[in-house]
C-alpha cells in the first residue's frame, strides 16, 4: 500500500515538473526565431492568455496581423519612392498619387504551436510568405489583367489621337490603379520583397500617368454662361477649372477651329432663379446646373449646385442676394468637378 501511495506522489511531482518546464525562447525573447518557422520563410507572432487556449490563438493571430499592418507604412514609402523613379512620370504626377493599404487576409494565418504553463496559455501563429503571396497574387490577377488591357487601349488611342477613346480607357484603368498599388504594397509586406509582376505594372502605370499629364496640358475648357445668375458665378467656375489643372477660356465648341476640337470641352452654366412672395415675405430660390460636353463628341457630364434659398420680409432684391450669397466657390467647384470628370474622363 505504501509503495502505491509513493507511486502516485511521484507521478504528481512529475506532472508538476512538466508544467513548469521552461518555454521555448521564441515565446519569451524578442527576435528569437523558431527553427521550424524561420523568418526568411514565415511571418510569426505569439499570443498569451490567462483565460483559454482559444483566446491565446486569437491574440497570436491579431498580433501577427498588427505586425503586417505596421510594416505597410514603410512599404508604402518604399513603393512610392520606387514608383516615382521608374518610367517617365513627372514628380507633379506622382505627388497626386496617394495609397491606402490594409491587410485583411487573416485566413492566411495559422496557429502552428501551443504551450501551457500553469494557468497561462501560449499560442504561436505563422504565415507562410510564399503561400500567402501566391494567394494575394491570385486575388489581384483579374484586376491586374483588366488594368493592363485598359492601359494598353489608352496607349493605342493616344497614338492615333483618339481623345474620346483614350479618356474612356484611362478612366477604366484609373478605377483599378489605387487598388492595385495597395495590393502590391501588401505583397511587399508579406513576402519581404517586391512581387515579380510589380516592375511591369509600375512601368505601365507610370506610362499611363505621363500620358494623362500630357492630355491635361493640352486640355482647354470653354466656360459658357447662360443669361442670369450672379456676376461672380462665371469666375467661380473658371477658378474651379484652373484648380483641376485645366486651362479655361470662354469659347464654345461651335466657335473653335476644327483642329482644336479634339482637346476642347464646353462647360455650360445654366442658373435657374425663382422668386415669389411667400408666407414669410419675399423668397428667392436658386439652382445652378452645369453641363459639360466634349467638343469632339462622345462624352458628357453634369453637375449641380443644389437649391439654395433667400428670404426677406419685403425686399425681393435682398432675398435674391441672400440666395446667391449661398452659392459659394466650394459648391461651384464640386459641381464643376462632377460635370468634367465624366466629360473629360482623365482617370483621376
Amino acid at each position: 500500500m505504501k509503495k502505491f501511495a509513493l507511486g502516485i506522489s511521484l507521478g504528481v511531482v512529475a506532472c508538476g515538473a512538466a508544467q513548469v518546464k521552461p518555454l521555448p525562447a521564441w515565446y519569451t525573447t524578442a527576435n528569437a526565431e523558431n527553427p521550424q518557422f524561420p523568418q526568411r520563410r514565415f511571418l510569426t507572432a505569439t499570443g498569451l492568455s490567462s483565460f483559454s487556449a482559444e483566446d491565446a490563438d486569437q491574440r497570436a493571430m491579431a498580433n501577427l496581423s498588427a505586425t503586417i499592418s505596421a510594416q505597410l507604412q514603410s512599404e508604402t514609402s518604399s513603393f512610392q519612392q520606387y514608383s516615382s523613379t521608374t518610367g517617365e512620370t513627372k514628380e507633379s504626377v506622382t505627388n497626386r498619387v496617394s495609397v491606402r493599404s490594409s491587410f485583411d487576409r487573416a485566413d492566411l494565418i495559422h496557429i502552428v504551436e501551443r504551450q501551457q504553463q500553469k494557468d497561462a496559455f501560449y499560442s504561436f501563429a505563422a504565415l507562410d510568405r510564399a503561400v500567402a503571396d501566391q494567394e494575394l497574387a491570385a486575388a489581384a490577377n483579374a484586376d491586374l489583367t483588366s488594368f493592363s488591357a485598359s492601359a494598353e487601349s489608352a496607349r493605342n488611342a493616344d497614338t492615333v489621337q483618339n481623345t474620346g477613346a483614350f479618356g474612356i480607357a484611362a478612366n477604366d484603368a484609373g478605377k483599378l490603379r489605387a487598388k492595385l498599388d495597395a495590393a502590391f504594397i501588401v505583397r511587399r509586406a508579406v513576402a519581404g520583397r517586391p512581387a515579380p509582376e510589380e516592375a511591369a505594372y509600375v512601368a505601365q502605370r507610370n506610362g499611363l500617368l505621363a500620358m494623362l499629364e500630357q492630355h491635361r496640358a493640352r486640355r482647354v475648357v470653354g466656360v459658357v454662361s447662360k443669361s442670369g445668375g450672379n456676376a461672380h458665378l462665371s469666375d467661380f467656375a473658371v477658378n474651379a477649372v484652373k484648380r483641376l489643372g485645366l486651362r479655361p477660356d470662354s469659347a464654345s465648341c461651335d466657335k473653335r477651329d476644327k483642329t482644336q476640337l479634339t482637346d476642347a470641352t464646353e462647360l455650360v452654366i445654366e442658373p435657374v432663379e425663382t422668386c415669389a412672395e411667400g408666407s414669410l415675405g419675399e423668397r428667392c430660390e436658386v439652382v445652378v446646373h452645369l453641363v459639360a460636353q466634349a467638343c469632339a463628341g462622345g462624352t458628357t457630364g453634369a453637375g449641380t449646385v443644389s437649391m439654395v434659398r433667400g428670404i426677406n420680409p419685403s425686399d425681393r432684391d435682398k432675398a435674391r442676394r441672400a440666395a446667391w450669397d449661398k452659392v459659394t466657390p466650394a459648391l461651384v467647384e464640386a459641381a464643376v468637378r462632377d460635370a468634367l470628370k465624366s466629360a473629360i474622363q482623365l482617370g483621376e
